[in-house]
């Protein structure tokens, strides 16, 4: 996280979304049969009430809705088989791509004014370009990043604007994983693939079985696990109060654009004191700050961007170009409390990074506020 008073789980306010595709371009999907309702439970793992973290799929294999089940916060909301056909403002797909700094998506609201603990559920994929048949984030809304690529999970640590992926401006936000209370995940249905992981081959979009994430408060962190690594957890998620700056510690600044290799991070929850390695466990309700201070992991090899190196604006009324982007939003992010305690080292480059394009048939072109709202799992 970049401040410690970031991303608790408050959820209480409304945003304005943007929207760049008119209503004549919102996606046309054919719906998904009903399917056959069963009783329900209280986790996820009954019978016909498949856990979401076990459901995997080849990306070319996706069905249409991943979680098609009327169980316990059943069925999903959105869909899977995203597309060209699918792209656009009004783009309900629950499949989000984490390649690389120039190319990444982030779970957002799909209401106006949206509340994450209103909408957990069924959130949608927000991408930074426009191949993966979801929406658009706006140019300029990303107004800072550290992209860091470890031995086990690659990470985004940035600034944005709540706007850019239809939240309230005032939302603080909260945290999102593939498990939840229940095991249904949240999103509910939702499935992430990435080709920038070890265990991709850099071209084929290959399913995380294991990440997590927190959005609101014009931040962001986001998590992609390795499959290949089972232990540690580095994508645990049993600690969404304390927020990015002890999930995923980084030199991320507002303003500055990076991509790094880095160490990994130290297991959240551990800490030494004394010579002593301690495991803190978050109380919930969270009433005191946690008793040591995160490190920020190494990092090396960093190259700095420009905004428009990496983010191409959203395609146009035909979904076929797009424009570059301006490198800072209307609205400035919040700073208070920001903390960038160590900058990043290692060589400086202009060059653009290589743009991923994992699928041609899609070129159709904190201290802690917990105050309310609903506990994000």
């Amino acid at each position: 996280m970049f401040s410690s008073s970031l991303l608790l789980v408050t959820a209480l306010a409304g945003v304005h979304s943007f929207a760049f595709a008119s209503a004549a371009e919102a996606p046309i999907i054919t719906p998904a049969p009903s399917p056959t309702i069963v009783k329900r439970q209280g986790v996820a793992g009954g019978s016909g009430t498949p856990i979401l973290s076990t459901l995997h799929y080849a990306y070319t294999d996706l069905p249409y809705q991943v979680y098609p089940f009327q169980v316990l916060r059943g069925p999903q909301f959105g869909f899977n088989q995203c597309n060209s056909t699918t792209l656009g403002q009004n783009s309900n797909c629950q499949t989000l791509v984490f390649n690389g700094p120039d190319d990444f998506c982030l779970w957002g609201s799909p209401d106006t004014n949206g509340l994450i603990g209103n909408v957990e559920a069924k959130v949608v994929a927000w991408c930074t370009k426009p191949y993966h048949g979801t929406r658009l984030i706006p140019p300029g809304a990303i107004t800072g990043l550290q992209w860091t690529k470890t031995s086990g999970y690659i990470q985004a640590v940035g600034f944005i604007n709540n706007t850019g992926i239809g939240l309230d401006p005032t939302d603080s936000g909260g945290e999102l994983d593939p498990h939840g209370a229940d095991l249904q995940g949240n999103p509910l249905g939702g499935v992430v693939y990435s080709n920038g992981t070890t265990d991709s081959d850099g071209h084929t979009l290959t399913q995380v079985f294991n990440w997590n994430t927190f959005v609101g408060g014009n931040q962001f962190c986001f998590k992609a696990c390795y499959n290949s690594v089972s232990s540690p957890d580095y994508c645990e998620n049993r600690y969404d109060l304390v927020g990015c700056s002890y999930n995923m510690p980084s030199a991320a600044k507002d303003g500055e654009f990076t991509e790094c290799d880095g160490d990994v991070q130290e297991v959240v929850g551990l800490y030494t004191s004394n010579g002593q390695t301690l495991t803190w466990s978050m109380p919930d309700p969270l009433t005191t700050t946690p008793p040591y201070t995160p490190v920020i992991p190494a990092s090396s090899n960093c190259k700095t961007f420009q905004s428009t190196d990496l983010f191409l604006a959203a395609p146009t009324s035909s979904g076929a170009s797009a424009s570059a982007a301006t490198g800072k939003a209307g609205a400035s992010s919040s700073k208070s409390g920001n903390s960038a305690a160590a900058s990043t080292t290692g060589t400086t480059s202009s060059a653009a990074p290589a743009i991923r394009v994992p699928f041609a048939g899609f070129l159709s072109v904190g201290l802690f506020a917990v105050l309310g709202g609903a506990l994000v799992l």
